[in-house]
C-alpha cells in the first residue's frame, strides 16, 4: 500500500476520535510527511489547535512549548507496544478522573491497533506521557500526546483534561 491510501485510511479510522472528552478534548493530525522529523508538524498542530499559551498575565514563563526545538525536549522516545498503550488509555479513559473517554477501552484498542498496523513497525512513536506524570506541552491542565511516524505518515493524538 503506498503513502496516500496508508492516509486516506488512516484518516478514516480515526474519524470519530476527536472531540470533547471529560472536562477536555481529544485532537488529532494526520498529514503525509518526509523523513524530516514530526516536531515541526507536532508544533504546527498545537498551534492551530490553540492549546498553547505566552505565559501569565503577571510574566510567569508559558507552561507550553514555545516552538519545535522546545517540544522536542519534552517528548521520549516510546516503544510500539507503549504507545499503543498509551493510545488505548487516554482514549478510554479521561487524564484527570479516570472516567469513560471518547472510545470504550474494547473500541480504543481495536482502533489502534489497526492504526499500528496501517503505519507498520518501522514507526517511531514519540509521548510526553506515562499517564502518571508528564512534560507539558499545553495550557491545559493535564494532557497527554503521542505521536508516530511511519510509512509515510506522521500522526498525532492530543488528549487535554481539566480536573
Amino acid at each position: 500500500m503506498d503513502a496516500t491510501e496508508r492516509l486516506v485510511r488512516i484518516r478514516q479510522l480515526l474519524a470519530g476520535l476527536p472531540g470533547l472528552y471529560g472536562n477536555g478534548q481529544v485532537w488529532t493530525v494526520i498529514r503525509s510527511t518526509d523523513t524530516s522529523g514530526p516536531f515541526p508538524d507536532a508544533f504546527a498542530f498545537l498551534t492551530s489547535v490553540g492549546v498553547l499559551d505566552t505565559g501569565g498575565s503577571d510574566g510567569t514563563s508559558p507552561q507550553a512549548p514555545q516552538d519545535a526545538a522546545q517540544l522536542s525536549a519534552r517528548l521520549s522516545e516510546a516503544s510500539q507496544h507503549v504507545a499503543l498503550d498509551l493510545l488505548i488509555g487516554m482514549t478510554s479513559r479521561t487524564l484527570a478522573y479516570g472516567a469513560r473517554g471518547r472510545y470504550p477501552e474494547e473500541r480504543a484498542r481495536d482502533v489502534f491497533r489497526a492504526l499500528v498496523k496501517l503505519l507498520g513497525h518501522e514507526t517511531r512513536w514519540w509521548t510526553n506521557t506515562d499517564l502518571v506524570s508528564w512534560e507539558p506541552v499545553t495550557r491545559h491542565v493535564m494532557d497527554a500526546f503521542v505521536i508516530g511516524m511511519g510509512g509515510g505518515v506522521m500522526i498525532a493524538v492530543l488528549a487535554t483534561d481539566e480536573d
